[in-house]
């Protein structure tokens, strides 16, 4: 029987590893601008870094109130590198690349060694992974702890640990650190509890008789759920929208994200999954409670249907479809599942769908579906606005969100306007800008400022329509920048209109 030497395996994982680290690093080493999201977080971890606000203050601003380990990571970046794209990206460089490692060792611990390198090597250059791995964005951070905890739960359930609390309290750790990094990340208490429940649910009689001697396991989970707060924000994951539990349908979308463009990796996964239920039932129960409530928030709960809610549940497809081929080759090819392995990691290569091949500057977040990501120029909008308008403290500007003009020009925006505002109000994270909804409190905020600026997003977008339309028959058009240069074909143009400059 063929046995990869352990040299080998080693060798080939750390050129997988580095390689995977370089093509990140590679996709944000031109510091190409923000879009609208990066802007704004990053934008309150550079307040943050530079002392203009505390981080009780900080913590509390809507936007960063879900996610508050994702601006203290920033936030660090910043205090170390300065603050750039490229260092708030750099975070999630690494989290995408430490994915890689655990990719190899979950995968190689359900399957065998060759499994695993094959779901290290789809990991490591799968698009999806590097275009979320080069965003300033915790959702690749998620992906990789979920997999540390479904690594860390194998290891409970083989028995190849002793230290088994040390082991727990690992699990805790990570699961909260997913849950500070996102809203979302609170998912990853989900294959933890399915975990406790089926593996130990006899001892649960023991537990409420006896609590003395599970005490310091109380005590941590009891203060994980004091400081996190699991159960309040799962509450909220399925508060009632409009009255509805269930209030969206993206299911067309998702069978076309699942069939039509992952099909060859996500049916595989599933038979990997089904193939390990019979050796690891905890485990394997556990991912797919947890993939199903992902994919159903996804599908039934979630306004925007952004695919990188799901990017969790890809990370663990990417290393089941290591799985099952490694299965494969240990039936077909007598034990030498390195054979298989390495057939179908030659086929994705040359292919090169979803997978690439050489390192870019820039990885579309809209390779799969289009629009997914706005991924407009606004650096370049505000830095040809400074250039042609010198005195911006004598001029109003008015935008729809205040998101990228936070992070790239000091003036703050003076006046929002976004569709289905009907009274005006505060905005809840810029003091002293009012937020507007009709072109009838546009044209009187206008009236009121002898020389302003509109910036107009030229998509379907947050700005009212009516306003927009306005602006393009009413109003002079002082430049139009048509989309970021990294991302051609990929277009998302706006445009700057003004009054009162002649």
């Amino acid at each position: 029987m063929f046995s990869m030497k352990r040299w080998l395996i080693y060798l080939l994982l750390t050129f997988i590893f580095f390689l995977g680290f370089y093509f990140r690093l590679y996709g944000i080493k031109d510091n190409h601008s923000f879009w609208a999201d990066e802007a704004y977080i990053s934008s309150v971890a550079r307040d943050l870094s530079s002392g203009k606000i505390t981080i009780a203050e900080a913590v509390k601003l809507p936007g960063a109130n879900y996610q508050p380990l994702a601006l203290l990571i920033s936030t660090f970046s910043f205090k170390l590198f300065g603050a750039s794209e490229f260092s708030a990206r750099l975070p999630y460089v690494i989290f995408g690349t430490i994915g890689i490692l655990f990719a190899y060792l979950l995968a190689a611990r359900l399957s065998d060694k060759s499994g695993g390198l094959l779901a290290a090597f789809l990991y490591a250059f799968s698009q999806l992974n590097l275009a979320n791995s080069t965003q300033a964005k915790p959702y690749t951070a998620i992906e990789s702890l979920i997999l540390i905890i479904l690594y860390l739960l194998f290891l409970v359930e083989e028995k190849k640990t002793k230290n088994v609390y040390l082991i727990h309290l690992s699990v805790i750790v990570t699961a909260c650190l997913s849950t500070l990094f996102h809203l979302l990340g609170v998912l990853a208490w989900i294959p933890y509890i399915v975990f406790l429940l089926i593996k130990y649910y006899s001892k649960i009689p023991a537990v409420l008789l006896k609590p003395k001697r599970y005490f310091p396991f109380l005590i941590l989970i009891g203060a994980a759920l004091f400081i996190i707060k699991p159960l309040y924000l799962i509450k909220t994951l399925f508060t009632l929208q409009g009255g509805k539990l269930l209030p969206y349908n993206h299911t067309t979308l998702l069978r076309e994200l699942f069939w039509r463009n992952y099909a060859f990796i996500i049916l595989p996964s599933i038979f990997g999954i089904i193939a390990s239920y019979r050796k690891n039932k905890n485990l394997t129960l556990g991912i797919i409670v947890y993939t199903a409530i992902s994919i159903g928030l996804w599908n039934f709960r979630h306004y925007s249907h952004n695919i990188r809610y799901l990017l969790p549940v890809f990370g663990i497809f990417f290393v089941y479809f290591g799985v099952f081929w490694a299965e494969v080759g240990n039936g077909l090819f007598q034990k030498k599942s390195w054979l298989a392995c390495l057939i179908v990691a030659s086929l994705v290569f040359l292919g090169g769908y979803k997978i690439v091949r050489k390192p870019n500057i820039y990885y579309s977040p809209n390779a799969d579906l289009y629009g997914d990501v706005q991924v407009a120029d606004y650096k370049s909008v505000f830095s040809t606005l400074e250039k042609k308008f010198i005195d911006l403290s004598q001029i109003v500007v008015f935008n729809d969100l205040i998101d990228a003009q936070k992070w790239y020009l000091e003036k703050k925006v003076d006046a929002c306007f976004m569709k289905g505002v009907a009274k005006p109000l505060p905005h809840p994270a810029a003091g002293g800008t009012m937020i507007y909804g009709t072109l009838d409190q546009f044209l009187r905020e206008k009236a009121k400022h002898p020389r302003g600026l509109l910036i107009v997003e030229d998509w379907e977008s947050i700005l009212p329509e009516e306003i927009k339309q306005y602006a393009k028959k009413n109003m002079k058009l002082e430049f139009r920048i048509e989309g970021l240069p990294q991302a051609q074909g990929d277009n998302w143009p706006i445009e700057v209109y003004s009054w009162g400059m002649e």
